[in-house]
């Protein structure tokens, strides 16, 4: 019964044994943990080679010249900075000659204000009674007649202010710039040094030393002592001849020469003449007239010998002396009351004038006046002819015929203060300012003197 049963079931009895085998297993395999380790591998990115064209490069071939060549060393040019101020006291040397051409030159007649020759500095900037200028090297020029001083233009508190003025610009400056002073008055001119000089605080005290008593006592009027006579300790005298140009050129008229004979009247063109051979970029004239810029073109008798053989002269000669014992009676009374003298200007002329306008003249010949072209040509060419020769190749101004405007010149004129100023002053020196790249003013009267001075 048994076997048969086990015979019967048989399929039965093997799925339980491998159920019971399996069921096993499971538990068995319940025991154990799996663990599966992931290892990252790093991205490397391979760039696609890329086919390139490739050029066949060419050996150069240069040309040797075996044979050698002399070659001159170049100058090295400093470089110098400075500051338009510096702190600290400078000597009181002598500067020497600048040869330097700053940009070349200005560009001829009639030019507009261009860069003045110079080391490169930083060029310091000018006004004077509203003229205004730029340059390393100025010269300024002051007239000292006694035309300055009448009471029309402000008499000696005027002028002082005026010497104040051009004190004030030479205390300025920076110790970089040079400078110096000219004056003027009979046919004399003097400097106050002998060439431009460094702006330093020494040199600017010599210069109020020496412009301090000019034109400033009143005893000086009443004795007659005026302009160079009345300047302080120092000074040099400047002399020579200064015609050039049309100035050295002989004027003709009926056949005789007389423009070689042209020697009075030239006030302020002796005075600029130095400062061109002084090779100044920047001049102030201060002056109250243009003048008689003027040649004779015929012969007339002398003044004295008309004063002694006619008697037009005589009467002349007698209303003189008339005329300054007014002057001299009026400017007693004056000091009495504390007040300026008077000063007539032109001397004798002057007298006529003043007193007794409707004398007859002495005779005039006719004359030639010079133009302001006549004068900017004769100026340029006279800072051209002592321009340091090392300049003058430099700049190639030795390869030109014409000379050039490289300064500018520029003019205050002083005036009375009932009355404007006369066209031939005011017409001359506005065309000579402009050719020369200048400016031109006028100043009227004390009053006006105070309000640029304010």
């Amino acid at each position: 019964m048994k076997k048969r049963f086990f015979a019967k079931h048989a399929k039965s009895s093997a799925a339980l044994v491998s159920l019971g085998v399996h069921a096993v297993l499971i538990v068995i395999a319940l025991t154990f943990v799996a663990v599966t380790v992931v290892q990252k591998e790093e991205k490397a990115f391979e760039a696609k080679p890329v086919n390139r064209p490739k050029m066949q490069l060419k050996k150069l071939q240069v040309p040797v010249n075996t044979k050698k060549k002399s070659v001159k060393k170049p100058k090295l040019r400093k470089r110098i900075v400075v500051k338009p101020k510096m702190s600290q006291t400078m000597p009181d040397i002598k500067m020497p000659e600048i040869t330097g051409v700053k940009g070349g030159l200005g560009g001829g007649v009639g030019g507009g204000l261009g860069d003045g020759g110079g080391v490169g500095f930083s060029m310091p900037e000018i006004e004077i009674f509203g003229v205004k200028g730029k340059g390393e090297k100025i010269f300024l020029i002051l007239d000292t007649g006694n035309h300055m001083l009448i009471d029309e233009m402000g008499g000696i508190p005027a002028y002082t202010l005026i010497k104040d003025e051009m004190l004030r610009i030479v205390e300025e400056l920076p110790p970089t710039a040079l400078f110096n002073i000219g004056v003027f008055f009979g046919g004399r001119v003097q400097t106050l040094f002998p060439s431009l000089m460094s702006a330093s605080r020494g040199n600017a005290a010599k210069a109020k030393a020496w412009l301090g008593p000019l034109n400033a006592s009143g005893d000086a009027v009443t004795s007659g002592k005026f302009g160079i006579e009345t300047l302080g300790p120092g000074g040099v005298d400047n002399r020579g001849d200064y015609r050039i140009g049309k100035f050295a050129e002989p004027l003709k008229k009926g056949g005789s020469i007389y423009g070689d004979e042209w020697s009075g009247g030239r006030v302020w063109y002796d005075a600029t003449m130095v400062a061109m051979q002084q090779q100044a970029d920047t001049v102030f004239i201060l002056s109250n007239a243009w003048g008689h810029q003027r040649v004779a073109l015929q012969k007339v008798p002398p003044l004295q010998e008309w004063k002694k053989t006619t008697s037009a002269g005589k009467k002349w000669t007698e209303l003189v002396a008339k005329g300054r014992e007014k002057l001299a009676q009026e400017n007693v009374k004056r000091k009495s009351a504390g007040q300026p003298p008077k000063v007539i200007s032109g001397g004798e002329w002057g007298i006529i004038r003043e007193y007794f306008p409707d004398t007859e003249r002495p005779p005039e010949p006719d004359f030639y006046y010079y133009k302001p072209l006549d004068f900017a040509e004769a100026f340029a060419a006279m800072k051209d002819q002592y321009r340091p020769r090392e300049a003058l190749t430099a700049s190639g101004l030795n390869k030109k015929k014409s000379s050039k405007m490289d300064f500018s010149l520029n003019v205050v004129q002083f005036i009375r203060v009932d009355a404007e100023a006369d066209e031939r002053s005011s017409g001359n020196f506005s065309q000579l300012t402009q050719l020369c790249k200048g400016q031109y003013q006028t100043v009227k009267g004390l009053e006006e003197i105070q309000s640029y001075v304010k």
